[in-house]
């Protein structure tokens, strides 16, 4: 059991739990049950031990501080295997192994004085437990920010019983006497009350600034050691690599089942750089690794300018290829479609389709994956071994990259990283969307999208919108802040796009193929028609086009579609490419593979990119910091801004505003700015608001153009809610090494269904734009149900009328639609439905199936308190596996609650009577309704899923809330 969420509310706001496990503390032949949590605040990070009444923890009350252990100099620990018949053995870090399931002990070495073991249940935890020690003893080196010394004087406050002395842990049920002896912050007196002077509390300093990127002056280890433990997005690439879905570092021989990791290179500049104080080198800042520090930022920008003076060209074949494979297992070999007599440098090779059963839907792990993935590597040209770069896989799109191992050395492992963006309903069902693997090679910065776009004819404008949405969504978050697609010097986009051939009747569509018309016929392609007149694949290029239609055949031939629905064939499978440097050398697809109703594609291209001499490099890198130094001693930075105030007016729900800030540099010297955290304050600007660049860096005479954008979405929805419609922040912009500017942001929200609590709709009669302000706010009101005098007159909805006429909607136009609750609906017609239900007009509401059920699924998400309140979303998971369990927690819910749930499972229940119709299972409908009628309560620390045991856990939890909503689908559910 996850006690983090007790751990935090012991600890004041400000002080951050980043791990907690449960352990044991040995002393001599004792020991002692303690939970162990790393706790940071400012940058100073101490370990605690807590002592418990009972083992598990069911509340904070039953924690108590029995000792903190401040992590600074004086702090060293040493690791190894726990023996039954040795326990107490000498260990060393070095004996560390993290495949190990076995216990594993840490010795805490505080000074001279004190010595801690601590045993702990598997490698797991003790990998994240010393990485997270190491972690912040890396900090320790960079130095206090400011050049203030570290304070702990936090952590002293909870310092109680010092003695030393371990006392075994009681009995669960029984009181442990020694708790006395500890220190309890639940007790009467105010441990803050005589609060010591801690000047970093006063001073506006963010964790932001402590992203420093290590050199080579870490030990590789340690390195490793450290983003193996990183639970934020932003975690090393080469950790993500070798995480099961996001996938493998470099080091996949062609031919060879084992993987190897490619050893980092030594820095010349390293000197240089370390004397200067600058993290990384000239050589680094210049291949696309984005930049932390003010002067790397200046650095990198004068280094770009003269980059013709130190990089030389190199040219590269790059084989990009794509094929929607309908479900089918691999064929004996791919070899027509991937061998070539001049065997490419790279090869990226894109799946759509991968796996088509339910539970792919459901479940992470696809056999097919494993078939195809065996299949590719087979077929690569056997006279050349080829090296994984990455593997990545959502659902049934799939996507793996491949260098020749004579190129693997030029490819930086920790500048490579993947993510995914799903479009599917409420952007978590993976069965449309795109995966996106991003690399350097050399100096030149390379991404590969491979998506799939939604399907069907007269859908022509979802799917522009699904490739809006992987453009503007897909972040490469190794790097801070994230990287973006259009960020990269070369793009390569490939896969089923599933754009149309519009106008024209399938004959006449036939009739030109078979006269090879192909250029006529592509004026009525759908992504034809829009490449260069629209925002849809803005920039991008499509070589000619010289092949038949890749859609649709009948399954092992080359005959087009014959079924009843006699499909017009298409060009859905599609590669297109930006950027700077690439010649496109052939462009086909590949007929004779006929496994699939999709014809495969391939392009070869050559690309150029540019190579480094370092030694010229080195003399530029130099000449820069001398120059840097003369213009940092004789200018400081200036910055003028075109307005300081910003108001928002009427803002209403899921409708994106955007304002501009321009940022002109007035002085002599580039400035870099940064929004930063107010003091007391987690983030720099409101969760309805986001800026865009946060960070840049901006030359003498330029100017900057800062997207200020207001979006009030599900996830802050429910804290804008009539008694709090007001939006207002003040952003701090800060210069560094200059003074800073505040930017007042103002405006007002105008009150939605969408994410009112479900006491307040039960109560509210008209629509919620009709209804007054005051009486908004006084049915909004903690407890107001229980209040209320129905003896009065007056009555209460069962269930909230705007859920009932989406429900009565569907099922009137939609219980029998394909795909329901599976496709996406369109952005512009949930606006339109928002208004039907906050206005009650129309008596119909507009829009497709589509759109309608993806509008129920997002007004339940926006509830403050789900379907199935949070507090009893643990014993929900707990009691997953029994139906007669299932209920009585669901008998236990407030009345409001329970009606609501029983309404949508009736209703579940019913659509899965038209299943032949619809598709629907009861394993697709627990999976999609288990996400949205069971959350975990507010404060709940989110896991990572960075780490292998964090996804595991994540994954157990899902399936956990998928099998309690199955048992109210498969059983009869009758109180």
């Amino acid at each position: 059991m996850d006690i983090t969420p007790f751990v935090k509310k012991l600890l004041r706001a400000d002080e951050k739990v980043l791990y907690c496990i449960l352990g044991r503390i040995i002393e001599d032949t004792i020991q002692a049950d303690r939970y162990i949590a790393v706790v940071q605040k400012q940058g100073d990070t101490a370990l605690f031990l807590f002592s418990s009444r009972g083992i598990p923890c069911t509340s904070e009350n039953d924690l108590a501080v029995e000792d903190v252990f401040k992590i600074n100099e004086e702090f060293h620990l040493r690791q190894s295997e726990a023996h039954k018949d040795n326990v107490n053995r000498q260990s060393s870090i070095d004996d560390f192994d993290p495949l190990k399931n076995t216990e594993q002990v840490v010795d805490l070495c505080i000074g001279s004085q004190k010595n801690v073991r601590i045993l702990l249940p598997d490698a797991a935890s003790a990998k994240y437990l010393i990485g997270h020690i190491q972690k912040a003893q890396s900090q320790l080196q960079t130095g206090a920010p400011q050049g203030l010394p570290s304070s702990f004087a936090w952590a002293d406050k909870y310092r109680h019983s010092q003695s030393g002395c371990l006392y075994p842990s009681q009995a669960p049920h029984q009181d442990n006497p020694f708790l006395h002896d500890t220190f309890n912050p639940t007790a009467t007196k105010n441990p803050f009350q005589e609060d010591v002077f801690d000047p970093l509390k006063y001073m506006n300093i963010s964790d932001q600034d402590k992203n420093i990127i290590a050199t080579d002056e870490v030990p590789r280890r340690q390195k490793q050691m450290s983003s193996d433990v990183n639970m934020t997005d932003s975690m090393s690439g080469l950790r993500k690599a070798e995480s099961r879905d996001s996938l493998d570092i470099i080091g996949d021989y062609y031919g060879d089942e084992e993987d190897t990791t490619i050893e980092g290179f030594p820095d010349s500049l390293r000197a240089i750089t370390n004397q200067l104080g600058i993290p990384g080198s000239g050589v680094d800042l210049v291949n696309n690794l984005k930049p932390t520090t003010a002067r790397e930022h200046v650095v990198k920008h004068y280094m770009k300018l003269r980059e013709e003076e130190f990089t030389y060209k190199k040219y590269y074949s790059v084989f990009c290829g794509t094929w929607n494979v309908n479900g089918q297992s691999p064929p004996m070999s791919l070899r027509l479609w991937l061998d070539k007599p001049n065997p490419p440098d790279i090869y990226v090779i894109g799946f759509q389709e991968l796996d088509l059963s339910n539970q792919a839907y459901v479940f992470s792990g696809s056999p097919k994956e494993e078939q195809w993935k065996n299949a590719v590597r087979k077929s690569l040209p056997p006279k050349v071994r080829y090296r994984k770069v990455k593997l990545i896989r959502m659902v049934g799109i799939m996507m793996v990259v491949y260098v020749k191992e004579a190129l693997a050395p030029d490819v930086p492992p920790h500048l490579i990283d993947a993510d995914t963006v799903a479009t599917g309903i409420m952007g978590i069902m993976g069965n449309k969307g795109g995966v996106g693997i991003r690399m350097t090679l050399h100096n030149t910065s390379l991404c590969f999208i491979n998506t799939h776009l939604a399907a069907h004819q007269d859908e022509y404008e979802r799917r522009n919108q699904d490739y809006r949405d992987v453009e503007s969504k897909m972040r490469f978050k190794q790097f801070l802040p994230p990287l973006l697609i259009s960020e990269h010097d070369q793009v390569f986009w490939i896969g089923d796009l599933n754009y149309r051939i519009n106008g024209l009747e399938i004959d006449k569509v036939k009739s030109m193929i078979d006269k090879e018309k192909y250029k006529d016929l592509l004026s009525y392609d759908q992504l034809h028609q829009q490449l260069g007149r629209s925002d849809v694949f803005r920039g991008y290029s499509e070589g000619e086009i010289n092949f038949r239609p890749t859609y649709k055949y009948n399954t092992g031939t080359n005959d087009w579609d014959s079924s009843e629905k006699s499909r017009i064939p298409a060009w859905c499978d599609r590669i297109l490419y930006k950027g700077a440097g690439i010649d496109q050398v052939h462009y086909t697809s590949h007929p004779d593979l006929l496994i699939s109703d999709h014809k495969p594609v391939s392009s070869l291209f050559t690309i150029e990119v540019k190579a480094i001499d370092k030694e010229k490099s080195n003399k530029v890198y130099e000449d820069v910091m001398k120059k840097l130094d003369r213009l940092e001693n004789d200018y400081l930075p200036q910055v003028k801004l075109d307005k300081t105030d910003f108001q928002f007016k009427d803002v209403m729900f899921i409708e994106k505003r955007s304002e501009i800030l321009t940022v002109c540099n007035t002085g002599q010297v580039p400035v870099e700015f940064e929004f930063i955290n107010k003091l007391e304050e987690q983030s720099y600007c409101q969760p309805w608001l986001r800026i865009t660049p946060y960070k840049s860096v901006i030359t003498p005479g330029s100017s900057c153009e800062v997207r200020l954008e207001v979006l009030v979405d599900k996830t802050c929805v429910a804290s804008l809610d009539a008694s709090n419609h007001v939006l207002d922040d003040i952003l701090v912009l800060h210069l560094t090494g200059g003074k800073d500017f505040f930017i007042t942001v103002n405006g007002n929200f105008i009150p939605s269904s969408f994410g009112c609590s479900l006491e307040a709709l039960v109560q509210m009669h008209g629509p919620i734009r009709e209804t007054p302000t005051a009486q908004l706010i006084e049915i909004e009101q903690p407890g107001s149900l229980m209040s209320r005098d129905l003896t009065q007159g007056g009555r209460l909805y069962a269930i909230p009328k705007e859920v009932w006429r989406l429900v009565n909607h569907l099922w009137l136009y939609g219980k029998d639609q394909a795909e329901l609750f599976l496709q996406a609906g369109l952005k512009k017609e949930l606006v339109v439905i928002r208004d039907c239900l906050d206005m009650g007009v129309p008596d119909k509401i507009p829009g497709s199936v589509h759109s309608v059920a993806e509008a129920l699924l997002l007004f339940l998400e926006c509830l403050p308190d789900p379907v199935i309140p949070c507090r009893v979303y643990y014993r929900c998971l707990e009691c997953n596996s029994n139906y007669m369990l299932c209920k009585q927690v669901i008998s236990q819910i407030p009345e409001h609650h329970k009606n609501l749930f029983r309404y949508l499972i009736a209703f579940l229940r019913e659509l899965l009577k038209y299943s032949d119709q619809n598709k629907l299972e009861p394993n697709i409908l627990s999976s999609i309704f288990g996400e949205i009628f069971l959350r975990p309560p507010p404060n709940t620390l989110t896991r990572s899923l960075s780490s292998p045991a964090g996804k595991a856990k994540a994954l157990e939890e899902e399936m956990k809330r998928a099998a309690f909503v199955k048992q109210f689908l498969i059983n009869e559910y009758d109180e």
